[in-house]
């Protein structure tokens, strides 16, 4: 959701590959409590799991959208810092998923390593909730902008978040009691950099296929690469991916594990995936914002409709860490064969 003129520094997103067909939903008409719109979000979270969120026209929207092309400038920085100022600040799972993660950490499904690199920045010391984790200079010296972005996607994740407890006939707070801002979670702010694939060995996977394991992702892409898989198929079909085109101005909002889990299996949280940049894009480092947002540490897991349920007596961070273990685990394996 970077404004349009990030848009007009690269290259077109081809027209000749098969896309994902996303709602595109207005910030504005969701904020005037339009009842259309409601039940638009709840059946975009209900079959694919992802809808388009255009901030574009809305007070709050157009912030944001000015927020996000600040943050693509700043995560370029921090993402192209030295190695050896990166392992300064390395992540260490699952003591801590913040900091940064390095290219080629994991492997991707043929068992190469992975394409892309992130750094992940907690919520909870952007705002006060707990210490401030150790941070490079690009990121420490604009602590005010991330407070401020968090805050705003905050609002817009429990705008969503309420929308589809009423759908579903929960109360509007439902969700947002277990998401609580003020309250320590490992919700992140996340920069991530998928590397140019200028030789024909790089026209691959550069993240393996997963899910989100938290509630709602607001996502700003300008490139092209991430994949849905289309509902009902196979990830080894090659033809069931979809290509997501990214729009100026809009987010791209996918749901999580945990809202499934709340909503006793009535929510979607899709299997995606990010590939190398289509067309002429490919040759262009691919850079992304996200909000990716998690319960509370010590929310319930236990289902909000229907009851019980595997993980209804583990906390929210018990039940990230036996999520984040859980892939670990089968990426170890994956390497080992």
């Amino acid at each position: 959701m970077a404004s349009a003129k990030l848009f007009e520094a690269i290259p077109s997103f081809p027209d000749d590959v098969p896309t994902a067909s996303i709602n595109t939903i207005s910030l504005e008409s969701i904020r005037s409590g339009d009842e259309a719109t409601a039940k638009r979000v709840l059946a975009s979270c209900q079959e694919l799991g992802f809808l388009m969120l255009d901030l574009q026209g809305d007070e709050l929207g157009e912030t944001v959208i000015k927020e996000v092309d600040q943050l693509f400038s700043i995560g370029t920085e921090i993402l192209n810092l030295p190695e050896e100022v990166k392992t300064k600040y390395a992540q260490d799972i699952p003591r801590s998923f913040l900091g940064f993660k390095s290219r080629g950490e994991a492997k991707t499904e043929t068992n190469e390593p992975d394409r892309f690199e992130w750094f992940n920045i907690g919520r909870d010391g952007v705002v006060g909730n707990a210490p401030l984790q150790p941070l490079p200079s690009p990121a420490q010296s604009q602590l005010p902008l991330l407070k401020s972005f968090i805050e705003h996607g905050q609002g817009i994740i429990a705008l969503i978040s309420s929308i589809l407890a009423t759908q579903l006939g929960l109360a509007p707070d439902a969700f947002t009691s277990l998401q609580r801002p003020t309250k320590p979670s490992g919700t992140v702010v996340r920069f991530i950099k998928s590397f140019a694939s200028t030789e024909q060995d790089d026209l691959r996977t550069s993240m393996i296929h997963h899910t989100d394991f938290g509630t709602v992702t607001l996502l700003a892409n300008v490139l092209g690469g991430l994949q849905i898989l289309a509902p009902g198929k196979s990830p080894l079909d090659g033809d069931a991916w979809l290509w997501v085109r990214p729009q100026p101005g809009c987010f791209i909002v996918n749901l999580g594990d945990a809202m499934v889990q709340w909503a006793g299996g009535l929510l979607r949280s899709n299997v995606h995936r990010v590939r190398y940049a289509p067309g002429s894009q490919r040759f262009v480092d691919r850079y992304s914002v996200a909000i990716l947002a998690r319960p509370e540490r010590d929310a319930s897991m236990k289902r909000l409709i229907g009851g019980g349920g595997e993980d209804s007596e583990l906390s929210a961070w018990e039940w990230e860490v036996k999520q984040m273990m859980g892939l670990k685990r089968a990426m170890e394996n994956k390497e080992g064969k």
